[in-house]
């Protein structure tokens, strides 16, 4: 494996039992590829391109993928276990992203890269690096290291809760990028996670309070990269006792988009909502749907990826499908479904986290459905044409 090497995985394209639509596999290898978390920036030369991580000849890479004739280059070239997960930055033409306690950028047209951070001893970076909106800085979180009580085998979420308990020394960092200067903007000893900037408005971007969504008093939060302000987006102290998370940007680079539900009486309604990061102009319905994880560009049509595929009929209904939410003025309509995607979860590579491409026009997602994790692209195409999700929905084109 060496940076700039290309790789030839055919593309395969077929008609998606469900909806009809046809759905196009980019990447065949024998090891997961899954494109970068559905908040994270990663489409650059005009969005005919996008970024994403690979599991090639045993090791973790980034990779490029070129729409336009479907090549596949490896743009880094890491020796060592792990995996990195960056970020794209429009003003700097620069992807960043963390490995082997490193910040890093790269030049995706020489693979040149450049160290601008590295960890002090104790603390861990996050593999994500989120640059702002200007390009000057790069944002992250570093985390107290705390040892394991007693060996055992890592696998996805299995501290998640043991964090949210212990409560570890937690600092957001801003990084000036042309000199590597690093400073604390907000320290706490609480678990925090889900980096985001805003793409459009350079002093601001939003963090969460981790651990499980029942517990957690407050998830969204805003901060102020300059004067280190943070205050919560969409208070949970309200008394409706909703748990909300899974933030992400609009395409405005100013509204956040999230969805919640009760954190104990289960049989109300979820919620789907939108705020700005100052928290005017909140909009928040009932939204009797479910699904793990909501993108979209704006209010007006939202993607979901319902739930992991059930093998066993004993683990209860399982809707393992791309879903389309419209919006009427009033409420949600759907789901009509896009494709069906039947992935496991199996941490974050089988994730489908789906995403719209830039133009709205299909919607990006991974699943192992084939044994290994891949990418794929769907059309959105007209809403109507598609089937409504129902408990009783049947392949219709086989």
């Amino acid at each position: 494996m060496s940076k700039g090497r290309v790789y030839d995985d055919p593309q395969f394209r077929y008609v998606d039992a469900y909806s009809g639509r046809e759905v196009i596999q980019l990447t065949n290898y024998l090891g997961h590829s899954n494109h970068f978390y559905f908040t994270d920036p990663c489409w650059f030369n005009d969005n005919k391109s996008f970024f994403f991580m690979s599991d090639r000849e045993n090791q973790s890479n980034l990779f490029r993928y070129d729409l336009e004739d479907s090549k596949i280059t490896q743009v880094t070239d890491f020796k060592t276990p792990g995996h990195s997960r960056g970020c794209w930055s429009d003003a700097n033409q620069r992807l960043y992203y963390g490995r082997d306690r490193k910040i890093i950028e790269l030049n995706p047209e020489t693979y040149e890269e450049r160290v601008i951070y590295e960890a002090p001893a104790g603390m861990e970076p996050d593999a994500r690096a989120n640059p702002t909106a200007d390009g000057k800085y790069v944002i992250t979180r570093l985390q107290e290291i705390i040892p394991e009580n007693k060996p055992s085998i890592s696998f996805a979420y299995s501290r998640f809760r043991e964090m949210f308990h212990r409560k570890p020394l937690t600092q957001i960092i801003r990084i000036e990028v042309a000199t590597g200067k690093m400073e604390v903007i907000l320290e706490d000893k609480r678990y925090m996670t889900h980096i985001n900037t805003s793409h459009k408005l350079p002093n601001i971007m939003t963090y969460c309070n981790e651990g499980p969504w029942d517990l957690v008093e407050q998830r969204i939060w805003g901060l102020n990269i300059e004067t280190g302000e943070t205050w919560k987006i969409r208070p949970q102290d309200d008394g409706l006792d909703y748990a909300v998370g899974h933030e992400y940007w609009f395409a405005d680079g100013e509204t956040i988009g999230y969805h919640g539900f009760p954190r104990k009486d289960r049989e109300r309604e979820h919620v789907f909502g939108h705020i700005k990061w100052d928290n005017s102009d909140p909009v928040e319905v009932s939204f009797p749907f479910r699904s793990t994880h909501f993108q979209s560009l704006d209010e007006s049509i939202i993607v979901g990826d319902g739930s992991p595929a059930a093998v066993f009929s004993h683990q209860g209904v399982a809707r393992p499908f791309i879903q389309l939410f419209k919006w009427d003025g009033e409420d949600y309509v759907g789901p009509r479904i896009l494709s069906y995607h039947r992935s496991t979860f199996n941490d974050q590579h089988a994730h489908p986290h789906p995403r719209f491409t830039p133009d709205g026009k299909y919607v990006l997602y991974s699943s192992d459905l084939t044994g290994y994790s891949n990418m794929y692209l769907v059309e959105v195409g007209d809403f109507e044409d598609l089937p409504l999700l129902t408990d009783d929905v049947q392949p219709q084109h086989t």
